[in-house]
């Protein structure tokens, strides 16, 4: 079950508990709407910069989510270049668990570059 902590009431608590968000800010609701209207190439640098920005933070759990998502997001239809990219994902996975964190942010912030450049997106990685 997710956790709302700031943002949420829990309706029957004890078994059966159901938490349920409260009314979304303005704020909130302006992020939720921008990743809604992200293209697919935009989704994948933004899950590059969730990725590198939780590696900094020392959240382990979030980077390895994003990076689960970028593999997720391969197409084996192009076996070649999906493979590479899954044994650089798999490898910035295995930094995190390693404790190699400037390793994995290093790894994954060539790569949103590459993806950048290649799709014409913002340059930076985040700071």
């Amino acid at each position: 079950m997710y956790a709302f902590p700031q943002t949420a009431e829990t309706i029957n608590p004890g078994i059966g508990a159901v938490v349920v968000p409260k009314k979304n800010s303005a704020a909130d609701r302006y992020r939720k709407e921008e990743v809604l209207n992200l293209s697919p190439v935009q989704i994948i640098c933004k899950l590059y910069d969730i990725a590198i920005v939780a590696a900094k933070k020392n959240d382990i759990e979030l980077s390895r989510r994003a990076i689960n998502e970028l593999i997720a997001a391969l197409n084996f239809e192009y076996a070649e270049t999906a493979l590479g990219l899954y044994r650089l994902y798999d490898y910035s996975k295995k930094c995190l668990r390693e404790g190699k964190i400037d390793e994995t942010v290093n790894v994954l912030q060539e790569l949103r570059s590459a993806w950048a450049e290649a799709f014409h997106l913002g340059k930076h990685a985040p700071e």
